[in-house]
């Protein structure tokens, strides 16, 4: 199974709890949408489009005529298509796509935007071609990513575990995460004019339980290819070393996140 059908799979288990554990995420998507340049863009593609907040931003903001949202996460769809009776004025899509596999024809979008979904994407120049290919001429693509640098007290945590972790929990930092010249290097490949490429670092002070639910939401896939067993023992571990390092505060980590916007030349 590849990384993305992993994720898929995770995100469709634990999409009912998604925006009540991620709300970061949502603020970030609403975020992205403000960073998108004034114009009309009535025709919209939202790539990895989760439960819809990133789609729905679009909305608000631009009274988008219709929106077309791809995820390979069925769950993820199903909980986005609960919020659409209150927008009857935009047509919504929902087609359980992934990135590299869009139906959608050549330059058929005024904007393509994705947002944290871009991280789990296993050719992540590719994606970006890729959605560059069904914008048209012209038109804005926006994405919110994962940003190098961020989680480092939680890798930490996790490398001094013994015995060791999953090899893939370790790798996972390193397959997330880029850095503001990659992303502006990807958009450049694909044809796209960079308009604006930046990362937002925050330091975050969470109870340790509120960190491992945001774990299991957002990575519980890291872990699908252990039993159930195997998968207690592991999160208790991983609790443990996180309750080592944690402070009267809570768990302290930095988070960084990436974000980029870009146009397609006319």
């Amino acid at each position: 199974m590849s990384e993305s059908e992993r994720a898929a799979d995770g995100f469709t288990r634990t999409a009912d709890k998604y925006d009540e554990i991620v709300r970061h995420n949502i603020m970030g998507a609403h975020r992205l949408v403000m960073s998108i340049p004034s114009g009309e863009y009535r025709r919209v593609l939202d790539v990895g489009c989760g439960t819809g907040s990133s789609s729905l931003a679009m909305v608000e903001r631009f009274g988008c005529d219709e929106v077309v949202g791809v995820d390979p996460a069925q769950g993820m769809l199903d909980q986005m298509a609960e919020k659409l009776d209150a927008f009857p004025g935009t047509r919504f899509s929902l087609l359980p796509e992934d990135v590299m596999e869009m139906s959608a024809p050549d330059a058929s979008f005024d904007a393509v935007i994705s947002s944290m979904a871009f991280h789990w994407f296993e050719d992540k120049p590719a994606a970006v071609a890729e959605m560059a290919r069904v914008l048209k001429p012209g038109g804005i693509m926006a994405i919110l990513g994962s940003g190098r640098g961020g989680e480092e007290a939680f890798r930490l945590a996790l490398a001094g575990i013994d015995p060791p972790i999953p090899a893939r929990w370790m790798a996972a930092f390193d397959f997330i995460q880029r850095d503001v010249h990659e992303l502006d290097d990807y958009f450049r490949q694909a044809g796209l004019e960079p308009i604006d490429v930046w990362m937002e670092r925050r330091r975050r002070c969470t109870p340790v339980e509120d960190f491992l639910a945001r774990m299991r939401v957002v990575a519980g896939h890291l872990a699908s290819d252990l039993d159930q067993q195997q998968r207690t023992q592991l999160e208790g571990r991983v609790e443990q070393a996180i309750r080592d390092v944690s402070t009267p505060d809570g768990f302290v980590y930095d988070f960084t996140k990436l974000f980029g916007v870009a146009r397609k030349p006319e």
